[in-house]
């Protein structure tokens, strides 16, 4: 198994997918973040101002609002290593490469397993990329009482470095099942960059704010971020109004306000983040194995 890995990581490292795909996620993630928390930053320091906050002593400019920047910026993306995942078995059964490493591995299960676990180490280090420039990006363009805390900011970039892991897999599964390229990448593209989001904003108004949207692969992706930064908001909104008012936020008033946070930061009628997590994870899961087993009796020749 070992050798099977080292070899797909050099059969990798060999072509120029990789930073192709690399280079472009780190820009866009850095520029997306630098403008979006920039934007942010004007619109939030011309809201403080405003008569009605100061005279209740409301300091909405003490709320870490670059955290919705940091959460857009790697939903969006996480595009890079979908379509990393979606041309590892894809190009390599288009091109009838696939051919020899078949023929070559101890058995299918083996070299399936191996192909796996690469795309997994490949999922992490894209996530990793992507949120060091989300990050880097809303550091500039934030300021400087906008940033979340050292535990938030972790917490949303895990999430997002593990949205980027299931989305390798995703893309690595349908490309898998569809055996073609350009199949898997203009499938996977229309879904993400208009189905998805398009659809989920359409349920959740049509559904009176529900969480159907939640339910799919591209709700529950971007719930996995979306949900960390409401949290995040909803807990400091939650002390702001303990400090000023000494009241408590209702149940009812809590869903409201996360449902806000959750469609700015682009993952309108998410769940919450664990819940999130499960339902995108099963359905990574599906398509995965679905791809997997498909290639156990694909035929090669």
């Amino acid at each position: 198994m070992g050798r099977l890995i080292k070899a797909e990581f050099r059969k990798i490292l060999t072509t120029k997918m990789w930073w192709a795909m690399m280079i472009p996620a780190f820009i866009l993630a850095l520029a997306w973040a630098w403008g979006v928390s920039a934007l942010t930053t004007n619109i939030v320091d011309d809201v403080a101002d405003e008569a009605i906050l100061t005279q209740f002593n409301i300091s909405i400019d003490d709320l870490s609002w670059s955290a919705i920047a940091l959460t857009r910026s790697m939903n969006i993306a996480t595009i890079f290593p979908m379509i990393f995942g979606a041309l590892a078995l894809a190009s390599e059964i288009s091109r009838k490469t696939i051919t020899t490493s078949f023929l070559t591995a101890p058995n299918r299960g083996a070299l399936l397993s191996a192909k796996a676990i690469t795309y997994v180490a490949w999922g992490l280090i894209f996530g990793v990329l992507i949120a060091i420039g989300a990050s880097l990006g809303t550091v500039i363009g934030s300021g400087s009482n906008y940033l979340p805390s050292g535990g938030a900011w972790f917490m949303i970039a895990l999430s997002g470095i593990l949205g980027c892991l299931l989305w390798t897999l995703l893309g690595l599964g349908v490309g898998a099942l569809l055996g073609s390229p350009v199949g898997a990448l203009v499938l996977l593209l229309i879904y993400s960059l208009i189905v998805g989001p398009i659809g989920d904003i359409v349920m959740t108004g049509l559904s009176n704010g529900s969480y159907l949207a939640g339910f799919l692969p591209n709700g529950s992706a971007n719930g996995l971020t979306g949900s960390t930064a409401s949290q995040v908001l909803f807990s400091q909104v939650q002390d702001l109004i303990l400090n000023v008012g000494g009241g408590v936020v209702s149940q009812s008033d809590q869903e409201g306000f996360e449902e806000v946070v959750r469609a700015i930061a682009g993952a309108p009628g998410a769940l919450t983040l664990w819940i999130s997590g499960l339902i995108f994870l099963a359905w990574t899961a599906i398509f995965f194995f679905l791809g997997i087993l498909r290639n156990r009796t694909r035929d090669i020749t």
